[in-house]
């Protein structure tokens, strides 16, 4: 539970100020899109527009359903439902987000990338699931490299398409990490 709190305070502290700063700071800005320039290169192949592909957030609402799935049959109504509000609140929150700070995406995206940069939504995705993944099957090595090498195949390739900044990267992962730990608190609360 201490570890549910501290995720839900300093995420969603980070989270904040983050948002703040996109909001209120050019300075911030000007940085932002300079360190996303240099972690860019033109290289936005077959490869990188597969991972956004699979990953991407009407696919991730399948893979979600998936688990709930997999969950209701092993574990029963309680983690069918953690799935599920997990993925599905997180999405909600970062679509207000987005159409609340209206953030612009990078020049030179992808024509079909028409909607607001800040937070990644493919990352938000792949964020939330991985630690719920790594929640319901536990700490071994194997699981926690395959998380690891998604989470940074994901955040590399919205980089790399030029759909979002750094800080959209970021926001995403701050929001899934907080979120998640402000929902085992509910959960906990409920449930006991």
């Amino acid at each position: 539970m201490i570890k549910d709190w501290l995720d839900l305070l300093l995420g969603g502290g980070g989270l904040i100020c983050l948002m703040i700063l996109i909001a209120k700071s050019p300075t911030f800005e000007v940085y932002d899109a300079q360190l996303h320039q240099k972690l860019v290169r033109k290289n936005q192949n077959s490869f990188w527009r597969f991972v956004a592909w699979i990953n991407q957030p009407i696919l991730m609402v399948g893979w979600c359903f998936l688990l709930a799935f997999v969950q209701l049959v092993t574990n029963g109504w309680g983690k069918f439902c953690w799935v599920l509000a997990g993925l599905g609140f997180a999405n909600v929150i970062g679509i207000i987000i987005k159409n609340t700070l209206r953030r612009e995406r990078p020049r030179g995206h992808l024509a079909h990338d028409d909607d607001f940069s800040f937070p990644s939504g493919h990352v938000l995705g792949t964020t939330v699931m991985a630690l719920m993944l790594w929640q319901l099957y536990g700490s071994t090595l194997w699981l926690a490299l395959t998380l690891v090498i998604w989470w940074s195949l994901v955040a590399l390739c919205r980089l790399t398409l030029r759909a979002h900044y750094p800080s959209d990267v970021l926001g995403a992962t701050l929001l899934a990490i907080s979120w998640l730990g402000a929902l085992n608190l509910i959960v906990a609360l409920i449930w006991g």
